[in-house]
């Protein structure tokens, strides 16, 4: 039996994207990267896998400051402890570059230092052979197939890193035909930051971005791989430190501005490391233009004070007002006799069909419509249409409908 953990696009550095209306606020964040690496070694130390992967962009750039470096080797040490080994190859974003790092990578981490398909082999706990075959970046694209160059499966396990897209002629483009030909048990895919299947039945699969950095990015994780007797099974595990969210605020039967205050605060029950997006609905019983587009970070300002105050973790950081569409009618000033006459008029068998005119034209048409029935159902319309859309007055100024 084979365990091992499929993280990919970890992004270990990237700054977190689409605050800068709580700037202030939003300073310390980049530390929860650090924790979801911790996060996920430590997942990989409960589960006692046989190693753990990075399947490209483990770092935003491809020149990560020392600090990042110092971070990202103290939790390899951790799995180094645990003799753990982790196999690394190096996406478009992170590319390797040899002199780019101030320290050596610790001994359990293995690299794929080559833009051409390299296999490296190992054993499980219990002596079992794998194979992991893969690649990495050396400059910000590959505009070549890369799949081609993968062995077929030579071991008792067999792996395939691969970070590329099927649908972009920069990023190693695939077909899965291709990568199912060669009889892996498994395709550990990285570059698309969204959790996704491409085949079940081979286990080709992104395992997505552990963290999202923008609030695209709402589905995360890793996957936990278990391969015995030929059959392959994943699990997604969620190590994410704090999570994008939409928060909705009905506003239904408030009319005034500080109940709207009460409301939201009222929305947020218990405190979890979370990214909130407020979407009030429902607004209509409240003033026209009640909150004014300078007033929404006076709002946010507020709403995050309180958090804070009250030892909530979450922080909004935009807040929409969903407005209904109000339909105005057109008053128009007329004699009930008028719209009445007016109504009469096409009521006229010469009158309708002088305005279905070249309907008439067509002997088809004719042959398949009662005229009749056609002329009472578009009075009704008619009459249906002239009330939903018009507000009636007498000359005298009395509404009529």
């Amino acid at each position: 039996m084979l365990r091992f953990i499929h993280c990919a696009d970890l992004h270990f550095d990237r700054p977190f994207e689409g605050l800068h209306l709580i700037a202030d606020k939003a300073k310390e964040l980049p530390r929860e990267n650090e924790q979801v690496l911790s996060n996920i070694v430590t997942l990989a130390i409960e589960e006692s896998v046989d190693f753990l992967l990075f399947a490209g962009d483990t770092f935003h750039q491809n020149r990560p400051t020392l600090k990042t470096q110092q971070q990202f080797f103290q939790q390899m040490e951790r799995l180094n402890e645990e003799n753990i080994p982790v196999y690394m190859i190096f996406g478009n974003h992170d590319y390797y570059e040899k002199e780019r790092y101030w320290f050596d990578f610790p001994a359990n981490v293995h690299l794929f230092k080559e833009e051409s398909v390299q296999t490296m082999t190992g054993h499980t706990k219990n002596g079992e052979l794998y194979a992991i075959s893969g690649f990495s970046y050396l400059h910000p694209q590959i505009n070549q197939k890369m799949v081609n160059q993968f062995p077929t499966k030579q071991a008792d396990y067999h792996l395939g890193m691969y970070h590329g897209d099927m649908t972009s002629e920069h990023f190693a483009p695939f077909q899965l035909q291709e990568m199912k030909s060669k009889n892996y048990d498994y395709w550990a895919l990285g570059h698309i930051h969204v959790p996704t299947v491409l085949s079940e039945e081979a286990a080709i699969l992104y395992a997505g971005t552990p963290q999202g950095h923008t609030q695209k990015e709402e589905a995360t994780g890793v996957n936990l791989v278990s391969i015995e007797g030929g059959h392959t099974t994943w699990q997604e595990k969620n190590v994410t430190a704090v999570r994008w969210k939409k928060q909705e605020v009905s506003l239904a039967g408030i009319q005034h501005q500080k109940a709207v205050l009460d409301e939201i605060i009222a929305t947020f029950q218990t405190s979890e490391k979370a990214l909130v997006k407020l979407a009030l609905n429902d607004t209509k019983l409240l003033p026209q233009n009640w909150l004014q587009e300078n007033e929404i970070l006076e709002l946010i300002d507020y709403v995050n004070d309180y958090l804070i105050n009250h030892r909530f973790q979450q922080l909004v950081y935009q807040i929409d007002v969903n407005e209904e569409a109000v339909t105005k009618k057109v008053t128009i000033s007329a004699d009930k006799e008028d719209l009445e006459h007016l109504l009469a008029k096409y009521q006229q068998q010469g009158s309708f069909t002088e305005t279905v005119n070249e309907l008439v034209s067509y002997p088809l048409a004719k042959q398949a419509i009662s005229w009749d029935q056609l002329q009472e159902e578009a009075l009704m319309q008619m009459k249906q249409q002239l009330k939903s859309e018009f507000s009636w007055r007498n000359v005298d100024g009395i509404k009529e409908s």
